[in-house]
């Protein structure tokens, strides 16, 4: 199978110094252009799945791609950034918000296809801040629910999420250190039965230079 990472076009976040930054952002007009863009020049790829994460910015992102390709959207949880969804800027203050529920998300996003781990509560349920060290562990399983589920197949699939734990899901594949991704960048692996390698990393050729942002 082929995997393309794919992080999220600029967040009204990214765009703000850290104590301005809200809990769950949406995209801000550069990103909104970047993801078109992206949705664009995807086509190329011959996606057969379309993953994402519960955020806002992954979802807002997700929609070019998913009218280029009229793949239906999958939201899982396990995508999310590291940290989760919290309010608060130094580690003292953070406080676990609930993240977009179930019926927010089918509201905003139609046709999206739901993890049933998602419910009225929210995707993130106000839990703790998610350390860096469960954060690594996730990125593991979710690795290994990547090669369990695609590796002995054909599919090409596009995994919507975000700079840290992409690169903690790198980091289980590649021994270096990974460079911050920028917006909307794609990284391939490729997946057999037996192994998997890393390709292309952190592409930004669909972008003009006037839309790169960190």
């Amino acid at each position: 199978m082929q995997l393309y990472l794919i992080r999220h076009a600029q967040s009204l976040n990214n765009a703000l110094p850290e104590e301005e930054r809200v809990e769950d952002p949406g995209l801000t007009e550069l990103g909104c252009q970047q993801a078109e863009h992206l949705g664009e020049w995807i086509r190329s790829l011959n996606l057969t799945r379309l993953i994402t994460s519960p955020f806002l910015r992954t979802l807002m992102t997700t929609e070019p791609i998913a009218r280029a390709t009229s793949l239906i959207p999958e939201v899982r949880i396990d995508l999310h950034e590291q940290g989760g969804c919290y309010a608060g800027h130094d580690f003292s203050s953070k406080v676990g918000r609930p993240g977009m529920t179930r019926r927010e998300i089918e509201a905003e996003f139609a046709g999206y296809r739901v993890a049933d781990d998602i419910d009225g509560e929210g995707w993130w349920q106000s839990k703790p801040y998610e350390t860096w060290e469960a954060a690594r562990i996730r990125a593991a399983r979710l690795l290994e629910w990547t090669r369990r589920e695609f590796a002995h197949t054909d599919e090409r699939v596009a995994f919507v999420m975000h700079a840290d734990i992409k690169r903690l899901f790198l980091a289980q594949l590649h021994a270096d250190p990974l460079d911050v991704p920028r917006n909307t960048s794609i990284t391939e692996v490729e997946f057999t039965a037996s192994s998997q390698r890393l390709g292309a990393f952190n592409q930004i050729s669909h972008l003009p230079p006037r839309l790169i942002t960190q």
